[in-house]
């Protein structure tokens, strides 16, 4: 069976979970850019296929309704 996804978006806190950010296939997977403030953790997870995951390698944190989303930290400004 083919197990490549059609379809990759990131959302998160950083777009209110609105799923406005899809993801351009590449020759080694997908890749995507957002502003992100400096200094801001956001929280966020990426919809596969309509299904939201999160990534298994990346930091992750249990919101107060249960839900495991990863989360990152910007760096402050320079």
């Amino acid at each position: 069976p083919h197990t490549e996804p059609n379809s990759v978006i990131v959302t998160g806190t950083f777009d209110d979970w609105s799923a406005s950010t899809p993801l351009t296939r590449t020759q080694s997977g997908f890749e995507g850019t957002t502003k992100i403030p400096w200094g801001q953790k956001i929280k966020y997870k990426f919809v596969v296929d309509g299904r939201w995951v999160t990534h298994e390698d990346q930091p992750t944190e249990t919101d107060p309704g249960g839900f495991v989303n990863n989360v990152f930290t910007a760096p402050t400004k320079p």
